[in-house]
């Protein structure tokens, strides 16, 4: 998305952290309302297992690169968004230098990656990253391209979320979201989203606007949008296998549940083979 969409700007404040800033009890609720509650602590997990340095494609604001860099692990946090990475950037100058050093700031498109480090134990897909992907094309050239970088046995994280779960039919009628907090200013915004069909290739638009109360007692408004692929289990399996990646576990949440086609998203280790 263009950096001047409303979604670089709010992001943190959609997706909070409970790592970074100051955590706040309604933030829990959210996480777990959109099914990513516990999702920084499962990649951590990964992450102390397999060792570093790590790959992480779709690194955004820093949600999972900085716990990861406070572990002591060397992370290259690649990003195609400028808007994205600047907050990122943004973020570590409230670093200890030692973080600080551990990160290294990339903006490339994943689909044409290209780093000096060819031979990475770990890579991350985290948060609907391969899904926000919306050329199927450009998502296996991602992932071939994560392949090209990692090391042999390297271990692949990712997760989606599991199409069967999502409203797929278009909506007339834009939802609002709960009332949440601009991460810049502290105001408190509500997100309207709506979302088309899919088209042929099972691409579906969403889109919308945020209100922002201001102090003044104004509203602000602003819009968004994006697109994203879905991607149903068998498909992500053989995409991952196209790419040199055999799938070793897959969950229904980050608490390890056994998958089902009701599972709300789809948690996925895979090794290079």
């Amino acid at each position: 998305m263009p950096d001047e969409d409303a979604a670089v700007r709010y992001y943190d404040g959609d997706y909070p952290s409970l790592e970074t800033g100051d955590p706040r009890p309604e933030q829990v609720v959210q996480l777990e309302r959109i099914g990513i509650l516990g999702d920084v602590a499962w990649y951590k997990e990964v992450a102390a297992r397999v060792g570093g340095p790590i790959l992480e494609v779709g690194a955004g604001t820093g949600r999972l690169s900085i716990p990861l860099a406070r572990m002591g692990l060397e992370v290259w946090a690649v990003d195609v968004s400028a808007g994205m990475l600047a907050q990122l950037r943004a973020k570590l100058e409230r670093e200890e230098a030692s973080v600080r050093a551990r990160v290294h700031v990339v903006q490339q498109d994943a689909a044409t990656l290209d780093l000096p480090v060819r031979d990475f134990p770990l890579a991350l897909l985290p948060f609907n990253t391969l899904m926000l992907i919306p050329d199927p094309e450009d998502e296996r050239a991602t992932l071939a391209a994560i392949a090209a970088h990692a090391a042999p046995g390297a271990v692949l994280a990712l997760d989606v979320m599991n199409p069967s779960t999502l409203p797929l039919e278009p909506e007339r009628t834009p939802a609002p979201s709960e009332p949440r907090t601009a991460p810049d200013t502290g105001n408190r915004y509500v997100r309207m989203a709506m979302n088309t069909g899919l088209d042929a290739q099972r691409r579906q638009r969403v889109c919308g606007w945020y209100d922002e109360l201001l102090p003044d007692g104004t509203v602000h408004s602003t819009d968004f949008a994006f697109r994203w692929r879905m991607i149903v289990r068998d498909e992500l399996e053989a995409m991952l296998a196209d790419a040199g990646f055999a799938m070793e576990t897959l969950a229904g949440d980050f608490e390890d549940a056994a998958w089902t086609p009701e599972s709300r998203r789809m948690v996925v280790t895979a090794r290079r083979n």
